[in-house]
């Protein structure tokens, strides 16, 4: 079956509609862009465009050619903690910026990614009550499927702190038997073979094939990169035929990690300003 991920992220625009609709003041999202590519413009866009239909004051924020230094983007992520609800930091930052810094200052109260250290430490204790959005995603595809984790064989392709380092963390947690492949490793088409549900984020277009797969298995595709400047998933298309489940790119995770990462800017607000009973 092939994911419909726009159908999904529609239903859940449709539930947060009904909740953005009641707050006052309106919930608000800054999105920081250090830098634009065809692939950053258009998930920037995206979440501008997905807030804005729900209610949500969204804004994207622009570094200016001559704002390249940590100190001029740190100053951009706290100045917005007074104008915005949540800040999000689209990824991948210009190669000026040392993330590790922004990383270790990036505020709790408004990290709707779970990018932060603060934040993403929390997850992997278990103490944040929501997920890293793509990790949401792949929870909401699973539960609509009535697929559980628990004794499945998992590989996760790349470890990076969007998809591959978060997928692993909550794949243990719900019993799964997770590998994890990096650029080191030798043996990927092995390790894909065995795999029951293979999750990706590496990057790197084209990456898993058909033959490196067997029949019957569960790919969770968040893996993009750019080809002739079109976003494409680190599965090859046709992987969708050997597959029980198989999400797409575009149209697939990539849709529903945005509406996720919505339910995660409201629970933060409930957090930090919760309504009075």
């Amino acid at each position: 079956m092939i994911v419909d991920g726009k159908l999904i992220a529609h239903d859940i625009k449709t539930r947060l509609k009904g909740v953005t609709s009641e707050r006052d003041p309106r919930l608000s999202l800054g999105i920081v862009v250090t830098h634009e590519t065809p692939a950053i413009r258009q998930f920037a866009a995206l979440k501008e465009s997905f807030g804005k239909s729900i209610g949500v004051i969204t804004e994207i924020l622009k570094l200016g050619p001559f704002e390249q230094k940590n100190e001029h983007l740190l100053q951009l992520i706290m100045h917005s903690t007074r104008k915005f609800d949540g800040i999000v930091l689209q990824l991948p930052i210009a190669a000026t910026f040392l993330l590790d810094n922004i990383l270790n200052i990036f505020p709790l109260t408004h990290d709707v990614d779970v990018l932060g250290n603060t934040a993403y430490q929390q997850f992997k204790e278990g103490n944040l009550p929501f997920l890293p959005p793509v990790v949401g995603a792949f929870a909401e595809i699973l539960s609509r499927s009535q697929i559980k984790l628990a004794g499945k064989k998992v590989l996760v392709v790349g470890e990076g702190r969007l998809v591959g380092g978060p997928a692993a963390i909550w794949a243990r947690r719900l019993g799964a038997i997770v590998t994890v492949a990096t650029r080191e490793t030798s043996n990927l088409a092995t390790l894909t073979q065995q795999a029951e549900l293979i999750i990706l984020g590496a990057g790197s277009p084209g990456l898993l094939k058909p033959d490196m797969i067997q029949d019957g298995v569960i790919i969770l595709d968040a893996g993009s990169g750019e080809v002739a400047g079109v976003v494409q998933g680190d599965a090859d298309q046709s992987c969708a035929e050997k597959s029980a489940l198989f999400t797409p790119t575009p149209g697939g995770v990539g849709p529903i990690t945005v509406a996720k990462l919505f339910e995660n800017l409201v629970a933060l607000r409930e957090i930090t300003h919760p309504r009075p009973l």
